[in-house]
């Protein structure tokens, strides 16, 4: 019976010694993995899908970045805000474009499969999902 035991707690501690492999550099700054141009693919409930280019910039020292072109409103309108913690995004209730288009939602970056940002948000009302790719 003591046999048993040892051997299923070794194998928990292995288990978990395999899990924690990854080293995490507490200097890096999140943001680094979100900054550039992505070029998503777009489902809004309702409307066919389309595919565009955002890019994504850091604003100050702290963990917020900047969307140009979300949702497709183009890059001359105003910025779309979101805050990184991890490989979360989340963009904050905001209105946005010369016509305050009300948009908020969240997002996770992976890189199963490659680089990719997963977002789900509401636009003008709308329900909507963007797969980003680098």
């Amino acid at each position: 019976m003591k046999k048993i035991i040892w051997i299923s707690f070794a194998s928990i501690a292995l288990f978990i010694a395999s899990c924690s492999d990854e080293t995490v550099d507490p200097t890096a700054d999140p943001r680094d993995k979100f900054t550039g141009s992505w070029l998503c693919q777009e489902t809004i409930t309702g409307s066919p899908a389309q595919s565009f280019t955002i890019t994504i910039s850091k604003v100050g020292d702290g963990d917020s970045v900047k969307i140009s072109n979300f949702s497709n409103y183009g890059t001359s309108s105003p910025q779309t805000y979101a805050e990184i913690s991890g490989n979360s995004i989340v963009i904050p209730f905001q209105n946005i474009t010369t016509t305050a288009i009300p948009v908020q939602g969240s997002g996770i970056y992976s890189t199963s499969g490659g680089e990719k940002i997963s977002m789900n948000y509401s636009t003008d009302g709308q329900s909507a999902t963007a797969v980003c790719t680098k």
